[in-house]
């Protein structure tokens, strides 16, 4: 908050001076810490050392330049609708730059029009606000984030389960979801200690990662249960993905032994509601679990839909006949 305040005191002084007397200003403008682009046409007529410091550029190349030059791409279209100060006003923005060698940059960034020799020009002063972008980048990562596993969290898979739904709306592809349950975690636990438990839940989340695709979302989403959403995959390919995941774990040597129960679903064929798609999944999850003495019958998760999110409940729920087979005359390309 204090550097926000001290950013804007040292624009709002540098902006009255430049509009006072262009003689005292330039001399200000070099002693500033904010950078200063002025433009009164397609090239920069007016840059201060901060610039040179901020960019990487010389003086000379960035008077052989616009400001636009150095906007990364990404931010062109923010600068298009936000940066047209011909009509009068300030406009306030964060941008991101592209340095000489390369670099990405934040700039939190002011422009207005000021009068400069004798001429109307556009005046850019930007302050470096890169680390705290990085900040707080960091603060929006951790907050979709699983702590244990490095995956997902719940609100990771929310958030991509709504996303994948108007994908779907747009593209009419479909996609897979995958919910895995890892077997017999409280017996390992029980007998290994809850260190080698966790380590164990960290070990199935690494093999989610190693089948993962970039554009594929793998989510812990409760003590035992994961979730693999899979963008534009079919059923056959689905079913390949969760027979891959169960043979890695299957030839990991290290004790305990894991495995895991999974169950696939289609959107929208396996439901059209994000409840009814995981409810599927969820089934068939519990379907392929075998009895196992005193274990408690499973109980179906199901995902209820609300504005922003979806509330978990349990429901009770008999097993499912269903089983796997191995996906045949379909390969699915990592």
């Amino acid at each position: 908050m204090l550097t926000k305040i001290r950013e804007r005191t040292q624009d709002a002084l540098l902006r009255e001076e430049l509009l006072c007397g262009e003689a005292n200003s330039r001399g200000l403008a070099e002693a500033i810490a904010c950078a200063i682009f002025i433009s009164p046409g397609k090239r920069l007529q007016y840059v201060n050392h901060a610039a040179e410091i901020i960019t990487g550029y010389a003086r000379e190349e960035l008077l052989s330049m616009n400001f636009w030059d150095l906007v990364h791409p990404d931010c062109r279209e923010l600068v298009l609708k936000r940066g047209d100060t011909r009509h009068g006003g300030a406009r306030r923005y964060e941008v991101k730059i592209l340095t000489k060698n390369g670099d990405e940059r934040w700039l939190g960034i002011n422009t207005t029009m000021i009068e400069f020799d004798g001429m109307p020009a556009s005046l850019v002063s930007a302050f470096d606000v890169t680390e705290r972008k990085h900040a707080e980048e960091k603060v929006q990562l951790l907050a979709v984030t699983d702590p244990l596993t490095g995956l997902g969290n719940y609100r990771r898979l929310v958030e991509a389960l709504d996303a994948e739904v108007k994908r779907t709306g747009r593209t009419g592809r479909p996609f897979a979801v995958l919910l895995l349950n890892m077997d017999q975690l409280k017996k390992i636990n029980d007998r290994y200690g809850h260190l080698i438990g966790s380590q164990a839940l960290c070990r199935l989340g690494d093999v989610l990662r190693v089948h993962c695709r970039a554009i594929d979302t793998a989510a812990r989403y409760g003590g035992d249960e994961f979730a693999l959403i899979l963008p534009e995959t079919t059923a056959a390919a689905a079913r390949l993905v969760a027979s891959r995941i169960r043979s890695r774990l299957a030839t990991d040597n290290l004790q305990p032994l894991l495995s895991a129960s999974i169950g696939v679903a289609l959107y929208p064929q396996d439901g059209e509601t994000i409840e009814a798609l995981l409810c599927t999944a969820d089934r068939e999850l519990y379907g392929m679990k075998s009895p196992c003495g005193d274990e408690p019958t499973p109980l179906v998760r199901s995902f209820v839909s609300s504005p922003g999110r979806l509330v978990h409940k349990k429901t009770s729920s008999k097993k499912s006949d269903q089983a796997y087979d191995s996906p045949e005359g379909e390969s699915w390309i990592h």
